[in-house]
């Protein structure tokens, strides 16, 4: 069973508007026409019965006449236009027109006048709505009957119900337009702090909620606006506090590289065991001094503190100075151009291609080759390794922090590499993403702002990783 979606808020306020309108504006024009209606046929009603009274006692008076037809006095009278005249003596119906004969008299209206008393009810002739009024004259022994056609009632009623409904339907519109105002103003607030915290996660930890004269929003401005900067101070403590532990570290970290250096040089001296020992303390020291490095980056990253001059490079030229300061002269950069050009921090960025340069030969095997393709306003370069591949699973959490993918948690690497990539993409508004390689081993995917169709650089658009590999 298909499962409906339930409204949005703006629907639903509108769809509030709109229903409450037409159902107001439909009781209105109900009870309008009812009224109006009812105070017209009563009206007509009594302008009908008092001329029928007017023009019964013409015909009594004539009938009184001696020597004078109930055809005579019938065309003698002057009724207004659209009513005939009938009259009812003995057992013979008597009319002015050949339009109306005695077939046309309600019978409850026969019987009504028949018992002595006048009376008045509404028909239909020749399918138009007619009022009918009965007189009885026992003077002369007749019965005076005048039915009249209100063909211009009709008209006037029709008219009624199409201005009414005219109201009805404009007012159900007015409502729905109203209804479309209101839920934009109701939602106003709730789309400005969605704008403001999209902001602060795209890299603007700065901005803040405008200041509101609202009563009824100052406390929301005021406690969202709390909360940032309670974040922002405590995200800048924890960056500080990184900071400083590897920066305390430093010191430490040069003596025991100093010391092992000279241990290295009088290496011969030492017995096997030692020279072992030694080089486990080597490959962790510099384990440490890379981790230590690469947290230093990070702390960076985060404070804002590495803006530095941005040039327009070539994406290609970018990858190969990569490549060949990093000792892989043989590996191919296919594709590039004149229109794949990227504005960057070239030192920054290097280094980012170098951490994924060094997670595909620890962990993928080997680098196979780099691509770099101009896809719209982005320039994608493409880095293609020779391993396994990366389960769809893990190809998100690899650049978290120390994160280790599957099994290969032993293999030597910072656990930081593929973080400072993401971090380094999302300084400079692009995305990083892995993927499968068509050669069957992981692609890592760098996507950068081309130089001609730039986002400003604090924009922060999120490097979310839509997958992963190994990290460096």
């Amino acid at each position: 069973m298909r499962r409906v979606r339930p409204l949005g808020l703006r629907a639903g306020v509108t769809a509030s508007f709109t229903l409450g309108a037409t159902a107001l504006a439909t009781l209105a024009a109900l009870g309008t026409y009812a009224v109006t209606r009812d105070y017209l046929l009563d009206q007509r009603e009594q302008a009908a019965v008092r001329q029928a009274f007017v023009d019964a006692s013409s015909v009594r008076d004539g009938l009184r006449t001696s020597g004078v037809t109930v055809g005579d006095v019938l065309g003698a009278v002057s009724p207004p236009t659209g009513s005939e005249l009938l009259v009812h003596r003995g057992e013979r119906w008597y009319s002015a027109s050949l339009q109306v004969g005695g077939d046309d008299v309600p019978a409850s209206l026969s019987t009504t006048v028949g018992a002595g008393t006048a009376g008045v009810t509404w028909t239909r002739v020749d399918g138009e709505p007619a009022v009918a009024v009965g007189v009885p004259l026992p003077a002369v022994a007749a019965e005076f009957y005048e039915v009249t056609v209100t063909e211009e009632l009709e008209r006037t009623l029709l008219a009624v119900r199409t201005a009414l409904a005219a109201f009805a339907l404009s007012t159900a519109v007015g409502g729905a337009l109203l209804g479309v105002w209101a839920s934009r103003r109701a939602v106003a607030p709730l789309h400005a702090v969605a704008g403001t915290a999209a902001r602060i996660a795209g890299g603007e930890p700065g901005t803040r909620l405008p200041p509101t004269t609202d009563p009824d929003l100052a406390t929301i401005v005021g406690s969202f606006n709390s909360m940032v900067d309670a974040l922002e101070e405590q995200i800048q403590r924890e960056v500080r506090f990184s900071a400083d532990v590897s920066h305390e570290l430093r010191s430490p970290l040069t003596t025991l590289v100093t010391s092992v250096a000279l241990l290295q040089r009088r290496r011969e001296e030492l017995p096997a065991r030692s020279q072992q020992a030694l080089d486990l303390v080597d490959r962790e020291l510099d384990r440490f001094a890379r981790t230590l490095d690469d947290l230093l980056e990070l702390a960076r990253l985060e404070s804002g503190t590495t803006a530095r001059e941005r040039v327009s490079t070539g994406a290609a030229d970018l990858a190969r100075q990569a490549l060949d300061g990093s000792g892989r002269r043989d590996v191919p950069v296919r594709g590039g151009g004149g229109a794949a050009r990227v504005r960057v921090d070239v030192e920054q960025v290097g280094r980012a291609l170098v951490n994924l340069f060094d997670n595909a030969d620890r962990h993928g095997e080997g680098l196979v080759e780099v691509v770099v393709q101009r896809v719209g306003d982005r320039v994608r370069l493409l880095v293609d390794d020779a391993g396994p591949g990366v389960p769809p699973a893990e190809r998100q959490r690899v650049f978290e922090r120390f994160a280790r993918a599957g099994s290969r948690g032993s293999l030597p690497g910072s656990g930081l590499g593929l973080s400072l990539v993401a971090e380094t993409v999302r300084a400079h508004g692009g995305t990083v993403r892995c993927a499968a390689s068509p050669q069957g081993g992981a692609r890592f995917v760098v996507e950068l702002p081309a130089s001609d169709a730039l986002v400003p650089a604090d924009a922060g658009a999120t490097a979310a990783p839509h997958g992963g590999g190994e990290p460096a």
